[in-house]
């Protein structure tokens, strides 16, 4: 069986003492710079490959992934050592899936460009356990094209996501509003069935087009035309809420024998649909026949009722998702559909691993109430600071045979695996970027995964097979133990407090922060209170936005500014902020942190950046920030505390362009005169 999903290191405790002179000299950013630094110099922190590893994770089993703009695929076990890699020709069209007698299936990126876009494939090939090609497959012309995904079913057929060209004449023929297809051909999609043949044949054995499940509103005039909230078995040609050719954007298939069912997974109308696998190629054209006498219309669809004329967008669930895959029997929550739902639009924005139980009358057979059950999700997993589980693309989760959750969160090359409390107890860093650079490890750089599967070490693949690791894939690899790590028991510590204790003569605009020994994370229903001479100024929800965490470090935007000569102290609970184990902070006493503001107005004291807008984000190499009053100082911040080398250069009096050639694609704190403004995507 296969499953699609796509040594703790303890952070080094520093003296306070250090801490206490640093905040003295420098400002927020650098302290944060010279924190990841420090952490290198007095115990070095593993950034690639294994980075924790748990009682609880899974022992056995090796997990198999292809970078992004990479031409190798790489088998690992769960200690993160390289057990075997294959070198193909091709960058990869995104899936890759080890077949039973050992062979690799795999797609590539055909070098036609009519299909122009995120996802394209076109070549399929499958390799042996040497690396040698034994069948290459081109599926990609003017009129379909392979993409994103495919299946490789038990009886050696390979299911194929494809998309399918229409002229512009016959979508507008069929109901598609004019001006709405973006080019010379509107792109629907297909489901293939083939069956290898040869060194470089196939024989299309089965084939479902969406085109013929379509109902349109536009004219009476034209074919199918009723009202889509009548029939939401079918598609509405007209809902596209990206106006543009690729509509629909299938970005994963699975199936289930079972059932004989394909389920799909809708990026750009953020639904995942179920049809019929048991009818014939004809009866797939039509709207009866088949093992549900429904013939090739949907099934079942979830996620955005809007898609189907119900509900509005408070019903809407799930947000660009990928990796619709059925639970395997046996395992818990089996029979049920996980998601990698993305959270590209959801607001704020944050991904989730979301598992849903259909609404059924039996094995197969969906309940017909509109909108689709069920209403909410069964379980999700998010992290408990939201925003920081974030991969706006790619991604994809799968259950394992103990349990647990094993997650590819694409965009940042992380995969982590989480227990029934929802706990980090594995985690890897992809340490392939792109171009097949093996990257060393503390550097960062361009490391993205589609997807990553999961085999268990009893797979038959692995059959007469050797397996020898042979150590980490990234360069010089700090060292490690593949022992299971004993669990992190010590509560997080502040090692740094901005305004420091005591301090005198404190800017009545300052900006409150922390600095602790590890990563932090929001406590649940907890308090921050500050106190104006004893009085009552702000109280901060540790839930609320205007709390603000970056990996160890957080800040507290105040609503407004202290008063003149006052002594401010702060109290905040216990539990307030907790690491990645649950370990819960210490109180902090207002008699602890306290400190007296200046007595006099100073009018550059008082000036405040007020931010007008950062755009474009995300944002291929440049953004803008505009600002009014005092310019800012600019900083961006990576994931790890490094201060990224950045240009800036006017464009008005009033905005400055910030040149990130030097950012590898990722996500950035963008700090504005040493305050967290807003995060940065590049891609």
């Amino acid at each position: 069986m296969f499953f699609k999903t796509n040594s703790k290191f303890p952070t080094p405790r520093f003296s306070s003492l250090i801490f206490k002179y640093l905040t003295q000299k420098i400002n927020y950013s650098l302290l944060m710079a010279l924190t990841f630094y420090c952490s290198l110099a007095f115990g070095q922190q593993k950034t690639l490959g294994v980075t924790q590893k748990l009682n609880g994770s899974t022992e056995n089993g090796y997990i198999l992934f292809t970078p992004m703009i990479c031409k190798t695929t790489y088998l690992i076990d769960m200690c993160g050592r390289q057990v075997h890699s294959w070198k193909s020709n091709y960058n990869p069209g995104f899936s890759v899936y080890l077949l039973p007698n050992g062979n690799l299936l795999r797609t590539g990126i055909a070098q036609d460009t009519f299909f122009n876009q995120g996802g394209k494939g076109g070549i399929i090939e499958i390799l042996d356990w040497n690396g040698n090609a034994v069948w290459t497959y081109l599926l990609s012309n003017d009129s379909l094209a392979q993409h994103h995904d495919i299946y490789p079913m038990e009886n050696g057929n390979i299911l194929v996501i494809s998309w399918h060209g229409i002229p512009e004449n016959e979508a507008l023929a069929k109901g598609r509003s004019k001006g709405s297809i973006g080019g010379s051909k509107l792109w629907s999609e297909s489901i293939i069935e083939i069956k290898p043949v040869g060194k470089n044949s196939a024989q299309v054995v089965w084939r479902w087009n969406l085109w013929d499940h379509l109902i349109q509103d536009e004219s009476i005039s034209k074919p199918d035309y009723d009202t889509i909230s009548n029939h939401p078995e079918l598609m509405n040609i007209n809902f596209a809420p990206l106006q543009q050719p690729d509509w629909i954007h299938f970005n994963s298939i699975d199936y289930n024998k079972e059932l004989d069912q394909i389920l799909l997974s809708c990026h750009n109308t953020s639904e995942i649909w179920i049809i019929d696998h048991g009818t014939t190629t004809a009866e797939a054209a039509s709207h009866y026949g088949g093992r549900s006498n429904k013939g090739g219309d949907l099934l079942y669809r979830w996620g955005n009722p809007i898609a189907y004329g119900k509900g509005s967008k408070s019903n809407q669930k799930l947000y660009y998702q990928h990796n619709a895959n059925w639970i395997p029997k046996g395992y818990k929550d089996g029979g049920d559909i996980m998601i990698f739902n993305n959270g590209l639009s959801r607001v704020p924005a944050y991904s989730s691993v979301d598992i849903i139980k259909p609404a059924i009358i039996s094995p197969g057979n969906y309940l017909p109430n509109i909108p689709y059950g069920p209403i909410g999700q069964k379980w999700i997993y998010k992290d408990s600071v939201p925003e920081s589980f974030f991969s706006p693309v790619f991604a994809g989760a799968n259950r394992l045979r103990n349990g647990n959750t094993l997650v590819c969160s694409g965009f940042p090359g992380k995969l982590f695996e989480i227990d029934n409390n929802r706990k980090v107890v594995w985690e890897y860093i992809n340490p392939v970027a792109g171009g097949d650079k093996i990257m060393t490890d503390g550097e960062t750089g361009a490391n993205s995964l589609f997807r990553c599967t999961y085999y268990s070490d009893s797979f038959i693949a692995f059959n007469g097979k050797s397996l020898t690791p042979s150590g980490p894939i990234e360069k010089k690899s700090y060292s490690y133990s593949c022992e299971i790590f004993k669990p992190d028991t010590m509560a997080p510590k502040p090692i740094a407090f901005l305004p420091d204790r005591s301090a005198l003569n404190v800017s009545i605009n300052t900006v409150l922060s922390l600095i602790f020994d590890e990563k932090i994370y929001r406590g649940i229903g907890k308090k921050l209170n500050i106190y104006d001479n004893n009085n009552l100024k702000e109280t901060l929800p540790s839930e609320d936005a205007q709390v603000i965490l970056n990996n160890h470090s957080s800040s507290f935007s105040l609503m407004s500014n202290f008063n003149y000569g006052s002594r401010i102290s702060i109290e905040i609970e216990k539990g307030f902020f907790v690491d990645s184990a649950g370990n819960q902070i210490e109180k902090i006493d207002s008699s602890s942190w306290n400190f007296n503001t200046i007595r006099f107005v100073d009018i550059n004291t008082i000036s405040k950046i007020k931010n007008k807008a950062v755009y474009p984000n995300p944002t291929q190499r440049f953004i803008n920030v505009a600002f009014k009053n005092i310019e800012p100082q600019i900083q961006l911040i990576n994931n790890i505390g490094q201060v990224m080398d950045v240009g800036c250069e006017f464009i008005s009096v009033n905005e400055i362009t910030v040149d990130m050639k030097n950012c590898p694609s990722g996500i950035y704190s963008l700090l504005l005169t040493g305050k967290f403004s807003q995060l940065i995507m590049k891609q």
